[in-house]
């Protein structure tokens, strides 16, 4: 436990750092909003320096509890010492900001916040980018390591000592390629014409799925098709495992377990671009060929990802309501920082129903079953218990929800947009639904919790709630 407070305090100081830069920007642009983000600094620089002295020269041992717990409150604790600023910035009640800053965090990308002074989406994109992060190190580092939801371990050893990864270890396998894609992608924006700042928001969405941007870097995103092809290949690499980046960068790609998962996905892309391309150029929107192409394979990527950034505005009208939700229901690979089902547990399920169809028929025949991922035992009840979680989460969010909105496509469209973090599928049908910050109390918390369980693969939201399940 002593580790794991040791480990909040020391997220209190890179958020009190991270807000340094909004207050720079602030006092560059001579907005008058520095104040907030100022207050944010103090703040969380305080909170950091009391928790950590309350355990100085204590000793503890991080266990998978300790390490789970504290990932977990991260999700709560920074969107908390986040929404003061937002609030502050926007003149948005503490209750709406805090849904903005829990949106913005975990990268849902459900927003009531159109325009904005410029730190306040520097604030945002910073939020995006670290839960982002936070999305994948969890994953590694607890998650994977405790079989949650099937997702597939490559810790080495058993025993105690592999309940939970080494933080460090997930960390120093992770920062790298993630830094490394970021600025990769901010200087690939830059060349493509946005400023500075459209292409850091721009960079840092692409990068997080996030879908937090200031209205210059939406502007660059609908006029600009270079800017659409330079974002592309970063929405796939978002939505494929994180372990297969690192192969990739060490030349082992042909050895990586996840190397079929992601083959799959781009297959999956493919396909699922040349039809929404379809839909744009013969549908409502009667593009030309040479820009519904682009724009199809972008929405798929986006759409994969659970980025969620329509090619144009209005762009999923042009499209069934219920291809957009199941594709976002699905979402990415395993171990990236795409949220939903994940193709992971779906090609697990398609394989075990075209197994038991094949026994129905030939009663003795012998046959492989595999998952892709070590077999069918626990890793085929854990993509179960993960597939049901999800649909349970959904269901829970959309019962508490609908007492926010006019219809039951409404509550459905936003139950999907939370849970698998693809907020924009929402704000982006075209309908006309109540924004974020209409949300009664209520339903704005179940929103949250539907957020937050998407970030956790959903079982681990259930497994917060019920930790004997630790202790057993």
């Amino acid at each position: 436990m002593i580790a794991a407070i040791r480990l909040l305090a020391l997220v209190l100081a890179l958020v009190a750092a991270a807000a340094l830069v909004p207050t720079l920007a602030s006092l560059a642009a001579r907005d008058g909003m520095a104040g907030g983000f100022l207050a944010t600094v103090l703040g969380c620089t305080f909170l950091s320096g009391a928790v950590y002295f309350s355990v100085h020269g204590r000793s503890g041992r991080m266990r998978r509890l300790h390490l789970f717990g504290a990932m977990a409150g991260l999700w709560v604790l920074v969107p908390l010492v986040a929404a003061p600023a937002i609030a502050f910035t926007t003149g948005m009640p503490m209750r709406a900001a805090l849904l903005e800053a829990v949106s913005a965090f975990t990268t849902t990308g459900l927003t009531s916040v159109k325009q904005g002074p410029v730190g306040l989406f520097i604030w945002f994109a910073l939020l995006q980018w670290s839960g982002g992060l936070l999305t994948i190190v969890t994953g590694i580092a607890v998650l994977a390591p405790a079989g949650v939801g099937g997702l597939p371990d490559r810790a080495t050893g058993t025993g105690e000592a592999q309940e939970a990864i080494d933080l460090v270890d997930a960390l120093r396998d992770v920062v790298p390629i993630y830094g490394a894609a970021t600025l990769l992608a901010f200087v690939l924006l830059l060349l493509t014409g946005p400023s500075l700042y459209a292409a850091f928001c721009l960079a840092t969405a692409v990068t997080s799925t996030g879908a937090h941007l200031p209205p210059e870097a939406h502007q660059m995103l609908a006029e600009g098709l270079a800017t659409k092809w330079v974002m592309l290949p970063f929405l796939l690499w978002s939505a494929t495992s994180v372990r297969w980046h690192k192969a990739l960068a060490s030349r082992r790609v042909n050895a990586a377990p996840e190397q079929t998962e992601s083959l799959f996905i781009f297959g999956y892309w493919l396909v699922l671009g040349i039809l929404l391309a379809a839909y744009f150029f013969r549908g409502e929107a009667h593009l030309s060929l040479a820009d519904a192409v682009p724009d199809g394979l972008f929405a798929a990527a986006s759409l994969i990802s659970t980025t969620g950034l329509a090619p144009y505005a209005g762009a999923y009208a042009h499209v069934p309501a219920g291809l957009v939700l199941v594709v976002a229901f699905v979402g990415g690979g395993a171990l990236s920082v795409a949220g939903g089902l994940k193709v992971l547990r779906v090609r697990a399920m398609l394989l075990r129903a075209r197994g038991d169809l094949l026994r129905l028929v030939y009663p003795n025949l012998v046959q492989p079953s595999r998952t892709g991922e070590g077999g069918v035992g626990s890793a085929m009840r854990g993509v179960w218990v993960g597939a049901m979680a999800l649909f349970m989460s959904v269901s829970v969010v959309l019962v508490v929800i609908a007492s926010s909105m006019p219809s039951f496509d409404a509550a459905l469209t936003a139950a999907v947009a939370v849970v698998s973090n693809t907020g924009p599928i929402y704000s982006e049908a075209g309908a006309g639904w109540p924004s974020l910050s209409a949300l009664n109390p209520l339903a704005g918390l179940a929103a949250a919790f539907g957020m937050i369980a998407g970030r956790l693969e959903t079982v681990g939201a259930f497994v917060l709630i019920h930790l004997a399940f630790w202790r057993n």
